[in-house]
């Protein structure tokens, strides 16, 4: 009976931790959502320009802060299962909860596993599809061109340049090689340049000549900036995460030791 309580008060207390890591998940995914300087109708299509297996980067953005969500509020739901099985003695929702935490911790340990061993090679993927995507850049201007424009709004909001940081090599850079250049464009879009406003596009103070060195550009490359973007949030996930899968752990622990002890429905 001691260890019936034991079990009970440990798998309340586990529920409630539970609680607060659903919020963990859920309140970052919506601040994603809200994060204009990514997710917004100005840049998607340029990130839906590069091309990540069966769909793309744009997609992914949007799709990764809707899975967190969903996943914030199911961990939720599942917290107040196992909270009213312990609290109300209901065999049958503590077997559903065991079930449940048992197959979100062995997935989270297949996904770490294969992320651990497919990162690099992921990186250096998505770096080249962002650097094919590029070259489609037509347009110095943010109307005549959707897919131009996308870029110009990522340089501005991230304030980077380029997807490797464009630096002082002259006629050398990611643009070089994009319809844009090719036909009539510079050395580099406006939208490199600190100063360059959606509002004053054109109004830079940059030094962006064709076959000159630039001077003045952003100097991180859109590639880091949007790792960085991603890694801002990254570092919550995972600390969340870990937590989440230890806990899962005692949480199994101590709803198996709540009910074998009885063989009914309701626990005695």
């Amino acid at each position: 009976m001691c260890n019936q309580k034991v079990s009970k008060i440990a798998l309340v207390i586990i529920n409630i931790l539970f609680i607060l890591l659903g919020l963990g998940l859920l309140i970052p995914g919506i601040l994603v959502v809200l994060n204009e300087d990514v997710i917004n109708d100005d840049v998607l299509p340029a990130l839906k320009s590069v091309s990540f297996g069966v769909t793309n980067l744009g997609d992914m953005a949007k799709g990764l802060s809707i899975t967190l969500i969903v996943l914030g509020s199911f961990v939720l739901v599942l917290s107040l299962i196992g909270a009213i099985g312990a609290c109300c003695k209901i065999r049958c929702l503590l077997i559903i909860y065991i079930i449940i935490v048992l197959i979100l911790a062995i997935g989270k340990f297949v996904i770490v596993i294969l992320w651990i061993i497919f990162n690099s090679d992921i990186e250096s993927k998505l770096k080249t599809e962002m650097k094919t995507a590029l070259l489609k850049f037509t347009t110095d201007d943010l109307t005549t061109h959707e897919l131009s424009s996308g870029w110009n709004y990522l340089n501005m909001n991230l304030e980077c340049c380029g997807i490797d940081a464009v630096t002082d090599t002259g006629a050398d850079n990611d643009y070089t090689g994009s319809a844009w250049y090719v036909a009539v464009g510079g050395e580099i879009p406006i939208s490199c340049c600190p100063s360059a406003t959606s509002s004053s596009y054109t109004a830079s103070t940059c030094s962006f000549t064709r076959g000159s060195t630039p001077t003045g550009q952003h100097s991180k490359g859109c590639y880091d900036a949007v790792k960085d973007f991603a890694t801002k949030y990254s570092v919550a996930f995972i600390c969340i995460g870990v937590f989440i899968v230890l806990t899962e752990i005692a949480a199994v622990i101590f709803a198996c030791s709540l009910c074998k002890k009885s063989k009914t429905g309701t626990i005695v």
